[in-house]
């Protein structure tokens, strides 16, 4: 990160200068292609906040995928840490970073991993504060990858949907925040916009990651769908492992991509009516997102035709690289 970029941010704290600094050493070390895109889609001042987005998200999906650690650990790891981030939130309203972290061990660049983690909670906290994001949505994504430890598979679109709005839906809504003025309200309709684009974006990360979910013992389709393309849970293993389709499969993609219009198209009329400054990284992410709808369509809907490319589109999300991008590598689902 350049001094110019947090200069222009307005950061001007050194401890929190250090801590955007890391969250964009993290994300480089990481090689987040969909963080990588946006940040350069936006300017100067907007990519510090973005980072500490991203690397805060990554963290936690880091902390829910982490399936070598049994399941009573993985949740305990992940309370401590949201625990000790709305802590922090609560606290550097009142105090300085310094006074709120207290002495950190070693110079900057040489912090402890548990130090790390701790700054890069400190920059997230910043961005909350300064673009003054609801602490209730930051509460509902931190409960949405929660919830996903331990859940397979959501019954119906709308349990889904209580899940996407966690972990697309929201991190979708800071970047809309961000992409507009320090200080304003986001204009009528941007919020639904914004969620929109998120949870078309997380449902085709969805179709494109079925094989590697599946492998992990997660489903990211409604079961509702698989029932009604005549598909059972175990018929759906044994075809995506092998990786053939069959009609019944095509079936349910073709059903996921009716979604993924629905949500597209709701996010592309409000960009065509309101035609906000700023959101031209939007509009570009939604053409590449068509583009896939569209080669997925035009191969029979064979989710296998497509997954062995580079296809996700991007600006694919991160509270879950899925939007944010962790579930785009950390806080969103990352790939």
């Amino acid at each position: 990160m350049t001094r110019r970029e947090l200069d222009a941010a307005e950061i001007r704290d050194p401890l929190l200068r250090e801590a955007y600094a890391l969250c964009e050493t993290v994300l480089q070390e990481e090689n987040h292609a969909s963080h990588i895109w946006m940040r350069d889609q936006l300017p100067p001042d907007r990519r510090p906040y973005w980072d500490a987005m991203i690397a805060f998200c990554g963290h936690a999906d880091d902390l829910v995928d982490a399936l070598n650690v049994p399941l009573a650990e993985r949740l305990r790891r992940y309370d401590a840490f949201t625990q000790d981030f709305f802590r922090m939130l609560h606290a550097t309203r009142r105090a300085d970073p310094a006074t709120v972290l207290g002495p950190l061990p070693g110079a900057p660049g040489q912090r402890s991993a548990g130090d790390g983690v701790r700054l890069v909670s400190l920059a997230f906290c910043d961005f909350v504060h300064t673009w003054r994001l609801c602490e209730t949505g930051v509460r509902q994504a931190g409960q949405a990858l929660r919830t996903d430890i331990t859940t397979e598979a959501y019954d119906t679109a709308h349990a889904l949907e209580e899940y996407m709005l966690g972990v697309s839906g929201e991190p979708a809504r800071w970047l809309a925040v961000l992409l507009g003025q320090r200080g304003q309200d986001l204009p009528d309709g941007a919020e639904n916009a914004a969620i929109s684009w998120g949870f078309g974006l997380q449902t085709l990360d969805f179709l494109l990651d079925i094989e590697e979910d599946l492998r992990l013992g997660k489903l990211y389709v409604p079961l509702d769908d698989l029932r009604r393309c005549g598909l059972e849970r175990a018929e759906l293993e044994s075809t995506v492992a092998a990786r053939q389709t069959s009609q019944p499969l095509r079936d349910l993609v073709g059903c996921q991509l009716e979604r993924v219009r629905r949500y597209f198209t709701a996010a592309e009329g409000w960009l065509d009516q309101a035609r906000p400054a700023g959101w031209e990284a939007i509009r570009d992410s939604l053409t590449e997102g068509w583009s896939t709808v569209d080669r997925l369509a035009r191969c029979d809907h064979d989710v296998f035709a497509l997954t062995a490319e580079s296809t996700k589109p991007a600006g694919h999300t991160p509270l879950s690289p899925r939007v944010v991008p962790p579930r785009a590598g950390g806080v969103v689902r990352g790939s």
